[in-house]
C-alpha cells in the first residue's frame, strides 16, 4: 500500500447528534473528526465512503462557521426586529470574525431579513403609536441603532401628526391630573415631562393649551355638589 493510500481521510461514519438539532458528527478513519449542520452536510455531500482532503476540510470549516453565524442572526431577529448594526454587534459579541459576520448579514439582506429602511419605519410607528414617544426621542433611538441618517429622515416623514399629537395628549392628561399646584406649575411640570418623552416644542405648546383649558374632575364635582344643593 502506498503512503498516499495510507494517509487517505475517508468518512467512515455519519452520526446524527441526539441533542444537537440538525447536527451530525463526522468520523474520519473510524475517529470523530468534527460536527456540522445538516445544511453543510448536504452541501458538501458528507456521506460514508467519501474522501476528505485538506482543501475540502477548509471549505467545510468556513461554510460551517458562516452557517452558524447566519443561524445565530436568524435567532436574534426572531426575538425582535434588529437593525443591521445591532445584529453585527451581537454576532461580534458571540465571537464571530468580521468576514463571517459580513457574509451572514449580506445573505440576510439579500433575503430581506435585514432591512434598515423597513426597520426604521416599523420602529417609528411602534414608538409613536404604542409607546407614545415623540419624534425627537425616536430619532435619537434610531441613530443609536446605527440607522443611516437619510433613512432616519425618511422615517420621520412617515409619522402621522395626528397620531403623535394624540399620544402626547393622552400622556399630558394623565400627567396633568397627577400634578398639583398653580396653573403655571402644572404647565411647567407637564411640559417638561412631554419634552423628556421627545415631543417637539410646537406639539407641547398645543397640548398644554388644550389640557389646561379642560375642566378638572374636581371642578365637575364642585359644580355637581352646588347643583344638588
Amino acid at each position: 500500500m502506498s503512503d498516499e493510500e495510507q494517509t487517505l481521510s475517508i468518512i467512515t461514519l455519519v452520526e446524527k447528534q441526539k441533542k444537537g438539532r440538525h447536527r451530525y458528527n463526522i468520523f474520519i478513519n473510524e475517529e470523530y473528526a468534527f460536527s456540522v449542520h445538516e445544511d453543510i452536510l448536504i452541501k458538501h455531500r458528507l456521506v460514508k465512503g467519501e474522501i476528505i482532503n485538506q482543501q475540502d476540510f477548509e471549505k467545510i470549516t468556513i461554510d460551517e462557521e458562516r452557517n452558524s453565524a447566519y443561524l445565530k442572526a436568524i435567532r436574534i431577529i426572531g426575538r425582535r426586529p434588529h437593525s443591521a448594526i445591532e445584529v453585527k454587534r451581537k454576532l461580534k459579541e458571540a465571537g464571530y470574525e468580521a468576514a463571517v459576520i459580513d457574509w451572514a448579514c449580506e445573505k440576510m439582506a439579500e433575503q430581506n431579513y435585514l432591512n434598515d429602511e423597513e426597520f426604521a419605519k416599523m420602529w417609528t410607528d411602534s414608538r409613536i403609536i404604542t409607546q407614545r414617544k415623540g419624534r425627537n426621542l425616536v430619532r435619537q433611538e434610531l441613530q443609536q441603532k446605527g440607522i443611516d441618517k437619510e433613512l432616519v429622515k425618511n422615517a420621520m416623514e412617515t409619522i402621522n401628526p395626528d397620531d403623535e399629537f394624540a399620544g402626547a395628549m393622552k400622556l399630558a392628561q394623565t400627567k396633568w391630573k397627577q400634578t398639583s399646584g398653580k396653573m403655571m406649575d402644572r404647565k411647567r411640570k407637564t411640559g417638561a415631562f412631554l419634552m423628556r418623552r421627545g415631543y417637539t416644542g410646537s406639539i407641547v405648546s398645543k397640548v398644554l393649551a388644550q389640557v389646561s383649558s379642560e375642566p378638572d374632575d374636581e371642578e365637575f364635582d364642585f359644580i355637581d355638589d352646588n347643583f344638588d344643593n
